[in-house]
This record gives structure tokens, C-alpha cells and sequence, in this order.
């Protein structure tokens, strides 16, 4: 048997949520079954609410992170210009 779940939610992070649950092959429906099910398994949420979870969970400030975006970004750039990156189109060559 199953039930209608309603809430309110805010269009964009709808749409982005969807379109990222489409990349990887699963319905709203499923998704929501999965983060339902985790809440009862654990009896609680399945991650802790944070503004930075990644950094929490790596524990790195959000000055290291930037330094390190900084730093990696330089590098990046410095590859392009030198030549030595190719745009990745979804095939590996032979």
C-alpha cells in the first residue's frame, strides 16, 4: 500500500535535484523511498546538516578549501596554456 507524500519546496533546488537523480538513473519517488528508509534505519537523518559538510567531513576550513581551489585552478591553467590538457569527450582514446 502506499501513500502520497505533499510538501512545498523551492522550484530551483527541485529542478536541480531531478536533474541530478536523472543523471544517475533514479525517480524522485525512489530517491525519497531511500532517504525515508535510512531515517528509519538509522533513526535519524543519513548526514549531518552542515553549510560545509565536505569540510567538516574532511576537517578542513573554508580557507584551506579555498587555498586549495586556488591552487588547484593555477595549476589547471597553467596545463591549458602549456598545452598538455585535452577536453575529455566522453571516450577514452585507443
Amino acid at each position: 500500500m502506499s501513500e502520497i507524500a505533499r510538501t512545498r519546496i523551492d522550484a530551483k533546488l527541485k529542478r536541480e535535484a531531478e536533474a541530478v537523480l536523472d543523471e544517475i538513473g533514479l525517480s524522485p519517488r525512489a530517491a525519497l523511498e531511500m532517504f525515508y528508509a535510512q531515517i528509519i534505519k538509522l533513526r535519524g537523518l543519513p548526514f549531518r546538516p552542515s553549510a560545509f559538510p565536505v569540510l567538516e567531513e574532511y576537517g578542513v576550513t573554508l580557507a584551506q578549501a579555498s587555498r586549495a581551489e586556488a591552487s588547484a585552478t593555477s595549476e589547471l591553467d597553467a596545463e591549458r596554456k602549456a598545452g598538455r590538457m585535452q577536453t575529455f569527450t566522453g571516450k577514452l582514446p585507443r
